[in-house]
């Protein structure tokens, strides 16, 4: 079966582990509360969102929680009922969806099945997205029951479906024009690339906000970020640079850091055409993979703030199997055994040649952007030279750039920032790695074309994608893992990242998730 449909959009970096079976209403009400007090001001990196008729203003990649999708990806992993009550799967292909009954939108509107088909046939609309959501797949059973049969059969829709990109809007409202959501807040004001306030909603159904209001600042730069908290612009700050965090308490912030949600990791191009045809030599891909001290990288790029990667997912959504995979063992002297054996011999400079063509690779960094991989590029540059493999360093200024490379196979080593931000553990490396799919838009294949290991990968991928049984789908995902780290090396793990944010004593909680795009504002709290 063929689970690799076009309208994928690379930017849904996902996160969680679901059921496949009925999942119990975690029973969310309202509940007399002291009233939310006091404003927050919060440092956000730059203003992302899409306007076209994808628009996303107000739930990615800012989540502002205006908007609340059907289900909640918790801090660890897990999925639970958000505005869907319970779900099941029906054979051989349906989801039943029982909604919430309590629920309304900002402006008074019911919350029930029409906003849930509205918003799916958007999806539908816009490609289907990884769900494979079609525009007959979304039949209203009755006011508080919908059934989604996507367009092929998924087990992992309901660990999908709780992306903020799937967030549920009333009938007919546009995101690009307003936001009216289900949220703890309601929007203000939102100027672009300038600031997006929000307020608490006083009438919302679930645990009320602890703060009254909280303006969101733009600061692309992250360093412009940290400054604006050290001057007081700022109560808060996201994504606190790794490599600059000691600032953050020498200012006499505090420092939180979150559990492992996000990745760093260089992918290796084994389809390129020459001049980037050299990753086809699995005793180079090899050699690159083995040749990395992920621990010298954390110390000098990061300041010890993360930790050395396993895998490009979190270690956490992949259970028990997670110890399944194991990161390539640093062995510079192996490499330079295994390029000896293939026949690239030391040359000029100490740069290994073979057949008259020295061992110079590509390495493209700029996604997200070239900000955020700081001194990687150089360090990896220079533990490579120290085995004989020389790395020209380009710096893409944007992701559009550095995609504009990759669509067309300009580049040997390929560095990423990226985060799983949904609950199926499939996700990522499916959207990255699996075999192109003939007649795909090339956005959705651009990654397969140049990084696709082959069938035995595409394999344990849809035995992850059919699997009924949580550890069955944690398995199957460790197994493809595997193959492109270990046994095809095409993924060089360098560091898992937890989230990192700063605040000034204003702050006084805030219960920070894992996924930067999940997180929920709810627990901010702050001196009156």
């Amino acid at each position: 079966m063929d689970y690799r449909k076009q309208g994928i959009d690379r930017r849904k970096l996902l996160l969680v582990a679901g059921s496949a079976g009925v999942a119990a209403a975690i029973g969310r009400t309202a509940s007399a509360q002291d009233a939310p007090s006091g404003t927050v001001r919060v440092g956000v990196s730059e203003d992302g969102y899409r306007t076209d008729e994808r628009a996303n203003i107000g739930f990615y990649p800012l989540n502002t929680n205006i908007f609340e999708s059907l289900v909640y990806l918790t801090p660890d992993y897990q999925i639970e009922p958000l505005l869907a009550d319970s779900w099941e799967f029906v054979e051989p292909d349906t989801w039943r969806i029982s909604l919430r009954e309590d629920v309304s939108f900002h402006d008074g509107t019911p919350f029930n099945a029409e906003a849930v088909k509205y918003t799916m046939d958007r999806i539908a609309s816009n490609g289907g997205g990884v769900m494979g959501i079609g525009e007959d797949s979304t039949v209203i059973v009755d006011d508080y029951t919908v059934e989604i049969t996507p367009t092929y059969v998924n087990r992992r829709m309901m660990e999908q479906i709780g992306h903020p990109n799937n967030s549920i809007l009333p009938p007919g409202l546009n995101p690009a024009e307003a936001r009216i959501g289900t949220g703890p807040f309601r929007e203000i004001e939102y100027v672009p690339a300038d600031h997006y306030t929000v307020e608490a909603n006083e009438e919302y159904w679930g645990d009320a906000p602890g703060v009254s209001e909280i303006r969101f600042q733009f600061y692309p730069d992250p360093t412009a970020r940290l400054l604006a908290l050290q001057a007081g612009d700022v109560d808060l700050i996201v994504d606190v640079p790794r490599q600059s965090a000691n600032q953050v308490e020498a200012a006499g912030a505090t420092l939180l850091k979150g559990p492992v949600g996000a990745y760093e990791a260089m992918y290796i191009n084994l389809h390129g055409e020459e001049p980037y045809d050299l990753g086809q030599d699995i005793a180079v891909r090899e050699a690159v993979s083995i040749s990395i001290d992920r621990q010298q990288v954390i110390d000098n790029a990061w300041q010890g703030n993360a930790e050395p990667g396993t895998t490009m997912i979190p270690p956490a959504i992949l259970g028990e199997s997670a110890a399944l995979v194991e990161a390539p063992e640093f062995d510079p002297d192996r490499a330079r055994q295994l390029l000896e054996e293939a026949g690239w011999v030391e040359g000029e400079g100490g740069i290994r040649e073979k057949d008259d063509r020295a061992l110079k690779l590509v390495l493209i960094n700029g996604y997200g952007s070239a900000a955020d991989h700081g001194s990687v590029p150089e360090l990896l540059q220079a533990q490579l030279k120290d085995v004989g493999i020389d790395i020209e360093i380009v710096q893409t200024p944007d992701t559009a750039t550095y995609e504009q490379r990759l669509a067309l196979g300009e580049g040997d080593l390929w560095l990423e920032a990226g985060s799983q931000n949904d609950g199926n553990p499939s996700f990522l490396p499916e959207l990255l790695f699996s075999s192109p799919v003939d007649g795909a838009d090339p956005e959705s294949t651009m990654y397969g074309r140049a990084f696709a290991p082959g069938e035995e990968f595409d394999a344990a991928i849809d035995r992850s994608l059919e699997a009924t049984e949580t550890a069955e789908v944690q398995e199957a995902a460790a197994e493809a893992m595997n193959i492109v780290i270990n046994e095809e090396r095409v993924v060089v793990p360098l560091c898992g990242f937890y989230r990192i944010v700063g605040h000034t004593d204003a702050v006084t909680a805030f219960d920070l998730h894992s996924s930067g795009v999940n997180q929920r504002w709810t627990s901010l709290k702050a001196n009156g």
